[in-house]
């Protein structure tokens, strides 16, 4: 198997982003800016000038774009407010030099970590304990609605059944680093998962939720080849940490794109 990991975007932060959800689909790319605002950028045209949302007053600690085909929604939280933004509206205000707005769903509700768009339901849905570890990412499986996969920084991944509310699969300790995302691959039924120090690991995610390793990856090491086959790499350089914040597929590109903080 050929593994390939190719950079396509590269932005930098004000902050140490390690453990922040940035935002990331098929068309956008999304990121915090001085705490409280973001960036949006479009993935088609990044020279683009992004599109700029304010109206949090707290830091924004989680964010994130819907999956249906209408329109583009990006979902960001913080702990005074969670607000869904509908992107090619603001696109239109701002265009027409209005301030772009979005609507508040949620307020108060102290620190969010993660955030993600299930169903078509504004109701508590179930409450799920049982890793050893915060949570540092949620994701429902696109073929099964049934079936939530979460990480933690106690290093494993669990698969949940929400119609009983029980762990169906939990995977071993799979690094030295916090799990810090979790992506479908839908075609093939895989689930990816990252880490902190830039290791990926695919499993397979059969119908009896019995998952398998398919392949890891280390993005560190994988850079570093690349590098050294275009003669790039310096002896005096510095190691840098690459956590695997985001994943999603981009329409633009074929690959899976990454994203890690530089």
């Amino acid at each position: 198997m050929v593994q390939m990991v190719i950079e396509k975007l590269s932005l930098t932060c004000d902050r140490l982003l390690s453990h922040r959800q940035l935002a990331c689909c098929q068309s956008y790319c999304g990121i915090p800016l001085d705490g409280m605002k973001m960036l949006i950028y479009t993935n088609m045209d990044i020279e683009h000038k992004p599109l700029l949302l304010t109206g949090h007053h707290g830091e924004i600690s989680a964010m994130t774009f819907g999956k249906g085909s209408g329109p583009v929604l990006l979902c960001s939280a913080s702990a005074d407010y969670i607000i869904v933004w509908d992107i090619e509206l603001c696109q239109k205000r701002t265009k027409e030099g209005k301030v772009a707005a979005g609507t508040v769903i949620g307020s108060l509700l102290g620190e969010v970590f993660y955030c993600c768009f299930p169903h078509q339901r504004h109701e508590v849905i179930s409450t799920l304990t049982s890793h050893l570890g915060p949570l540092t990412s949620a994701e429902f499986c696109p073929w099964n609605k049934d079936i939530l996969v979460t990480t933690s920084e106690d290093r494993t991944f669990k698969v949940w059944d929400l119609k009983t509310e029980t762990v169906c699969y939990q995977s071993f300790v799979l690094s030295a680093s916090p799990l810090l995302s979790v992506f479908f691959l839908e075609e093939n039924r895989h689930l990816i998962t990252g880490s902190t120090d830039g290791q990926l690991w695919c499993f397979s995610l059969p119908d009896d939720h019995k998952c398998h390793l398919v392949t890891k990856m280390d993005l560190q090491k994988m850079e570093k080849r690349h590098q050294m086959h275009r003669g790039t790499v310096t002896v005096d350089e510095v190691e840098t940490s690459k956590p695997v914040l985001r994943m999603a597929l981009c329409s633009s590109f074929i690959d899976t794109r990454i994203e890690h903080k530089k």
